[in-house]
Formats: structure tokens, C-alpha cells, sequence
């Protein structure tokens, strides 16, 4: 629950990234991107933003993966998570094939999804670790800044106990930050909210009457860790980019035992980000074939599938949009693989049928 003003509460290196994703966001032919996703839909007003992460696998590339859904009806989303638990019972770790139909399902919906490979991550922050420090102590200062001027204006007791316990946790991180702990996994945590907020802001800020955005993200060290210091943090950012627009933010308990209610829809950005951060953009090729569905039935040619490379050298950011392209060869050899694939399954259905 946010409620008040908005502010600009990014600072120092953070804040001239935020700034640069925006004007690159911003770009005409993203825009024209945005605005015919948005009129396929129907310009929606509820949204479910699912999160995914592959960091610091030594043989993989460092990836988040954001999937935005559009939510209409409750029948409707129950009907796509039967279709995707059908399609893909497990999460892409503990399958051995990701079925091509429910990459053409995902692809024919749509949904919109926004993956940022990222290269040297801490640099975005900072060169040295004095450098990180300190800029996790400003923009966590600034986010509690924030919640301190919006306690003043309250609307609720529920609202005033909320900005309350949240600017006791902000002090209580700060305080671990200031001995030069944990300086990491801040790091991960403010560029995963900040990333998730501003690109998903882009997205629905025109949209009229927006009512609710609701963050359903992957249970790990981002949003379990540092007193899950994330949801708070993603509260704050998501309403200022939106411009301080009354919308409902719910977020998903971290807490939550067992699979989680949302464990179908996980699999979108599960099979997203690890298709990525698997790829190799600059030799192409993948480990596994397991991911040439998600890269030929949903990424190939889908200007809804963004993929971006973000990094910093010592003059600039770098904001690039990759394309996952296919070719003739490329095509009849997927082709190929899946027939040999399906022909074989079947062939050991029957068997299996044959001996009962």
C-alpha cells in the first residue's frame, strides 16, 4: 500500500542509470513497440509482473527476467495456469524438454517480457567497494526519506503502521550498511527493483486508469534476504515512476511455504531467463537443446520478447537490444530435432501401452 506524493528518490550513479534506461525506453521505436502491445490487449487496467533470476552461475551469463501479464478475469487466469501446467509440469531445471506448444501459447497471448543481461553489474553502482557503500547507503536513505514524508499524510491506521514498520527495517538495513555488510546483496536487490519498476513503468504509465500492479517474484535471496527489504524498496520505486498514480501494488509473501500459489506462472520467466542467460548472443549456441523452443517458437522475431545488455565503462552507460535471429539451417535442423523428438515420444507411449 503507497499513497502521496512522488519523488525522484534514485541518487548519484543509480540515478544516471535510471535517467539513461528511460531515455532509451523512451526511443520511438520502443515506444511504437509499447503502444501495439498495449492495443493488442485491450489496454488492460490489472497487471501481474513475474520475476526470474540466473547470478553468478560461472557458466552462464548474469540475467533478470521480468514478464508482464495482463489480468482480466479470474476464470481466465485460471484456464492459462491449467494450460501451462499442462504444457510444463516442472520448472525448467528439473525438465529435460520445454514443450514448443506452450512457447507458441505464451507467444499467441502475449505476454511481454524484458530481460537485461548484465555485464560487471556492481560497476552500475559503483568501481570501488567505498564506491558501492556508499551508494546503497544514499538510495536506501532516499527511499526512507520517502516513506517519512508520506507518514506525515498518511490516509489510515494501516497505512501509517505500514510507512512506520517500513522506515524501522530501512533504518535497521542501514545501520548493516554502514559496517560494510552484506554491500552486495543490496546491490542485487536495489537493481532488480529498480530495473523491474522503471522498464514495467514505461510500459503502463499511459495507460488510463490503471488499477493494479502486482509483483509475483521468483523466492530467493532478492526478496527472502535483508529483512525482505526488496518489497518495500519496489513499493516505493514503482509508485514514483508511475508518476504517483493511485494504483494498488500488491506483492507476493516471501514467506510463503510449499509452492507458491503463482508456481504455474513462474514458468514463463523461469523458462525466459534461462534460455537467456544460457544463449550465447556473440557465438550462437546453446548447452542444451531444451532451449531452442523457447528461442525459436517464442523469442525469434517476437518484438515482445525484449533482451537487453546493460553495463558501464568509465565514460558511459551501454543499453543495447539483442535479437535472437534464425536462419533457413537453423530452422530445418529445429525442425528436424523436434520431429525426431515427438516421433520418439509417441513410439515410447505406445510401448509403454503395449506391455499394460
Amino acid at each position: 500500500m503507497v499513497h502521496g506524493s512522488w519523488f525522484k528518490v534514485n541518487s548519484g550513479r543509480v540515478k544516471n542509470m535510471i535517467e539513461f534506461i528511460q531515455k532509451e525506453l523512451r526511443s520511438q521505436e520502443v515506444r511504437d513497440v509499447i503502444e501495439a502491445y498495449l492495443k493488442k490487449t485491450g489496454y488492460p487496467k490489472k497487471w501481474v509482473l513475474l520475476t526470474d533470476y540466473c547470478l553468478d552461475d560461472k557458466n552462464k551469463a548474469n540475467v533478470i527476467t521480468f514478464v508482464l501479464l495482463f489480468f482480466r478475469t479470474e476464470a481466465e487466469h485460471k484456464a492459462m495456469e491449467r494450460k501451462i501446467l499442462k504444457l510444463q509440469k516442472s520448472d525448467i531445471k528439473h525438465t529435460r524438454y520445454i514443450s514448443n506448444r506452450l512457447m507458441r501459447y505464451l507467444r499467441k497471448l502475449p505476454v511481454f517480457s524484458y530481460s537485461f543481461i548484465l555485464d560487471d553489474r556492481e560497476k552500475l553502482f559503483g568501481d570501488t567497494t567505498s564506491d558501492l557503500q556508499k551508494a546503497v547507503d544514499s538510495n536506501l536513505t532516499a527511499i526512507r526519506d520517502c516513506y517519512q514524508t508520506w507518514l506525515k499524510t498518511a490516509p489510515n491506521n494501516d497505512a501509517i503502521n505500514y510507512y512506520q514498520s517500513t522506515i524501522n527495517k530501512l533504518d535497521s538495513q542501514l545501520k548493516i550498511v554502514s559496517q560494510g555488510e552484506k554491500i552486495k546483496q543490496y546491490v542485487d536487490i536495489l537493481l532488480t527493483t529498480s530495473l523491474g519498476a522503471v522498464y514495467t513503468a514505461e510500459i503502463l504509465r499511459e495507460i488510463p486508469d490503471l488499477q493494479i500492479v502486482g509483483w509475483l517474484p521468483d523466492r530467493d535471496k532478492i526478496t527472502q534476504s535483508c529483512d525482505e527489504v526488496a518489497i518495500p524498496i519496489f513499493h516505493c520505486l514503482l509508485h514514483n515512476y508511475l508518476g504517483g498514480k493511485d494504483v494498488q501494488l500488491p506483492v507476493a509473501d516471501p514467506k510463503i511455504t510449499g509452492k507458491p500459489f503463482y508456481d504455474a506462472m513462474n514458468r514463463i520467466p523461469d523458462d525466459i531467463c534461462a534460455a537467456v542467460a544460457d544463449y550465447d548472443f556473440s557465438h550462437p549456441t546453446i548447452s542444451k537443446e531444451k532451449f531452442s523452443h523457447v528461442l525459436h517458437e517464442l523469442m525469434a522475431g517476437n518484438p515482445f520478447v525484449r533482451v537487453h545488455r546493460l553495463s558501464k565503462d568509465a565514460t558511459s552507460y551501454h543499453f543495447s537490444t539483442l535479437n535472437y535471429k534464425t536462419n533457413l539451417w537453423m530452422s530445418l535442423k529445429f525442425y528436424c530435432q523436434t520431429a525426431v523428438r515427438e516421433v520418439n515420444g509417441f513410439v515410447k507411449r505406445m510401448k509403454s501401452l503395449c506391455k499394460r
